[in-house]
């Protein structure tokens, strides 16, 4: 996509997030590290490569609580199993303790003089930390004192990381819309294409030259329905598929006319469900049908769509002539229905063709909404 490529920011590479997120934490560690140096805390005057042990450490673990967030408590808490979710965090924050609490313990044990500043300096500080590392826990936790530590360092990436994204959605809707747009307008004229009308048309007026009266009628009202429902009723994103079945059956009997000795059924079973499917979705591949079947005694064309329990089975075959399958590599129509299925239906179809024995067939598997 064109916007996702000029800002690169919001669609970095695997190499880019790394050395993206190298850097936050290493600016972090700076940042923990001047101000434990400059500012008066329990560590004041310690020497300057325990301040950097220490920091490193820290911020070495906030990192791993970071992506303890991002990555398993964030899938539980959009799969909605909130009790779970909280207790993961109570988790996050005893664990974060009780590393944190390990790692001063290792670099104050390797430093004499640390400790000797702190008995000095920091009596009732020191104190705690000769009573046991189960007790620095305990007190850390029940004061709340690391855990809204923890709390105030993930809440900067954290901010970072759902700003982004959010402008990723942002970015990707915009796109998806244009996108939508284009791909509805190329369909449009696919689909309207003069020779369908001229077809329609001249067929119809065929009709009304030998004398009939009925049928012609009924086609102009066919015909009539389906320009309506494509000019002005299928704007919405998603339309029911009553509507849409209707839609197809209008143009299949339109399209019978023309042909004499093909052979052609349409079976649609669906309850009364308000499952809705993307517009004009479907159009194509029964388009291409009767594009590619010859008018002939034998030939046959067989739709077939079922819709049970919010999922779409369609099925269609048809035989070819031989003269017109080869070089056919799909015009636009079908070109616009396998990006609209991308893009409507992401992981939520199955699409698979077959040519055998000059028999086309087309199976579509859909989830509706």
């Amino acid at each position: 996509m064109q916007i996702l490529q000029r800002f690169n920011i919001y669609q970095p590479s695997l190499k880019q997030r790394i050395w993206m997120h190298l850097l936050f934490w290493i600016i972090l560690f700076l940042i923990r590290f001047y101000l434990s140096h400059i500012t008066f805390n329990v560590y004041s005057g310690f020497p300057v490569e325990s301040l950097l042990v220490i920091n490193f450490l820290s911020t070495g673990i906030i990192a791993g609580c970071y992506y303890m967030v991002v990555g398993p408590a964030w899938k539980i808490l959009r799969q909605q199993k909130y009790f779970s979710f909280i207790m993961f965090l109570i988790g996050i924050f005893v664990l974060y303790t009780l590393f944190d609490a390990i790692a001063e313990q290792i670099v104050l044990h390797q430093c004499k003089p640390c400790l000797a500043i702190l008995a000095e300096d920091q009596p009732a500080y020191y104190s705690l930390l000769q009573s046991g590392l189960v007790n620095i826990v305990l007190k850390r936790l029940l004061s709340l004192g690391t855990p809204l530590g923890l709390m105030l360092f993930l809440a900067f990436p954290l901010c970072i990381k759902i700003s982004l994204q959010g402008a990723r959605e942002h970015i990707k809707a915009l796109e998806l819309q244009k996108e939508n747009v284009e791909l509805e307008f190329n369909f449009l004229k696919a689909q309207l294409n003069p020779h369908f009308l001229f077809n329609t048309m001249n067929n119809i007026y065929g009709l009304i030259m030998q004398g009939g009266k009925e049928k012609p009628a009924g086609l102009v009202a066919r015909l009539s329905e389906l320009l309506r429902y494509i000019l002005y009723e299928s704007n919405e994103t998603y339309m029911p598929i009553d509507k849409e079945i209707k839609l197809l059956q209008d143009y299949v009997e339109l399209e019978k006319v023309r042909l004499n000795q093909t052979e052609v059924q349409f079976d649609a079973r669906y309850d009364a469900s308000a499952n809705k499917i993307a517009p004009l979705l479907l159009i194509p591949i029964i388009e291409n049908a009767f594009k590619y079947c010859s008018d002939e005694a034998g030939a046959f064309i067989y739709i077939s769509i079922d819709v049970k329990e919010a999922t779409l089975q369609f099925k269609i075959d048809n035989s070819i002539d031989p003269k017109r399958q080869q070089g056919n590599k799909g015009g636009i129509g079908l070109t616009n229905f396998h990006k609209r299925l991308e893009l409507y239906y992401p992981d939520q179809y199955h699409y698979e063709i077959m040519n055998v024995n000059g028999v086309y067939t087309v199976n579509l598997s859909l989830s509706l909404i």
